[in-house]
């Protein structure tokens, strides 16, 4: 083993091996062995030794590399049966990536709170209905007697989403009917040029009783009953946001080409087919002023679903199906929607519509317009419904 000296060492130490030629010299050293010079360093047998005092006497001391005299120290000798095995090579540890997440996988970040779903969700709405997509206009044809007030929220929030939203023209005047009685009613209908089939589905709607109900080219209010249930003040927020929501299920049949839930719900589930005509009801609504979207329009929706039938909120997003009077899509689909056109935007969301009219499927129709597998947009949902406000359980 090399040894470690300083300058003035190593000189001394190549003088003395260079004058030092006997015989005598080039005997073997051991340590202990007596020496005669202090001071003195020979090597012998690759070691090197320093004469040193012990006592009354000079011996030779292994020298440590610092020049100074040591006791020797223990070597290990090998075995003789031990042969130095080469170093392995370290094995490869198995690249270590963190699990895709059903976010990563479907290039989308999760939202950091409700706040963020609807500012995106809203923006994105806003966006969209910023121009004009439409020349169609929606007449109003009103009883006399009916609240003007329902009357101007029908006229300006058809118009809204007729003249924002991109869908092939009707062919023929779109016509918003409310009536108070069924005898006005199949009148109106009647002058207004629609067929005598067209008449009776309306007429069978409003002896049904519901307050508003769609069609492709007409919608229909029944303000009988809506002055018996006093909605225009109990359910202020709900009845504002009709016109809107009733025009999109008009806008959904027209790019479905006709396909439609099904009576259970068998070909759309009902909570993609009422909670988007809900989301874009309430948010033409508040565009439009007549209420806050988030202290009235998300809060009629998250109390509709906290006070309604418990299945609802014992149910997953994939079992609201019908639209039955218990099982309710109407809120819980509200949920859905928003947090959708929050990930993707309103254009895909729409182009879930488009879609259904080439495929009679929903699910691939819904990849198709949303670029997210069903399954995984359900997943989405119900790990996020409680930060949404529709809680499970």
């Amino acid at each position: 083993m090399a040894a470690r000296f300083s300058r003035a060492f190593i000189s001394t130490l190549v003088i003395s091996l260079i004058a030092s030629t006997s015989p005598a010299n080039a005997a073997t050293i051991k340590a202990g062995a007596a020496c005669t010079k202090a001071g003195q360093v020979k090597s012998s047998k690759g070691a090197k030794y320093t004469c040193a005092k012990s006592g009354k006497k000079l011996i030779w001391k292994l020298a440590k590399p610092d020049g100074n005299s040591a006791a020797p120290a223990p070597t290990a000798s090998p075995s003789p049966t031990a042969t130095a095995s080469p170093t392995a090579a370290p094995s490869p540890s198995p690249t270590s990536t963190a699990a895709q997440t059903i976010w990563s996988k479907n290039g989308l970040t999760k939202p950091a709170s409700l706040d963020a779903i609807i500012k995106s969700a809203s923006d994105s709405f806003a966006r969209y209905t910023a121009n004009i997509r439409s020349d169609v206009t929606v007449k109003v044809v009103a009883q006399s007697g009916v609240d003007p007030l329902l009357a101007s929220w029908v006229q300006d929030g058809a118009n809204f989403v007729a003249k924002r939203f991109a869908y092939p023209k009707p062919t023929r005047q779109f016509v918003n009917v409310i009536a108070s009685d069924v005898k006005w009613l199949e009148e109106a209908y009647t002058k207004e040029g629609f067929s005598v089939n067209e008449v009776r589905d309306r007429v069978g709607g409003f002896n049904a009783g519901a307050p508003a109900f769609g069609g492709s080219n007409t919608n229909t209010w029944n303000f009988a009953t809506i002055t018996k249930n006093n909605l225009m003040v109990r359910n202020r927020t709900g009845m504002a946001q009709t016109a809107g929501h009733e025009f999109f299920h008009a806008i959904q049949e027209v790019l479905a080409k006709g396909n439609n839930p099904g009576v259970k719900g068998e070909n759309i589930p009902n909570w993609y087919w009422e909670g988007p005509a809900q989301f874009v009801g309430l948010q033409t609504a508040a565009t439009l002023g007549y209420f806050d979207y988030r202290s009235a329009g998300r809060e009629e929706m998250t109390s509709r679903y906290r006070n309604g039938a418990a299945i609802n909120r014992t149910s997953s997003l994939s079992d609201i199906r019908e639209n039955d009077g218990v099982k309710d899509p109407y809120a819980i689909g509200f949920a859905a929607t928003e947090l959708l056109v929050a990930l993707v935007g309103m254009e895909k969301m729409i182009a879930v519509y488009e879609a259904l009219g080439s495929t009679r499927d929903f699910a691939p129709a819904f990849q198709q317009g949303t670029g997210i597998a069903l399954a995984d947009f359900l997943a989405i949902f119900e790990e996020l419904r409680e930060t949404l406000g529709f809680a499970k359980g």
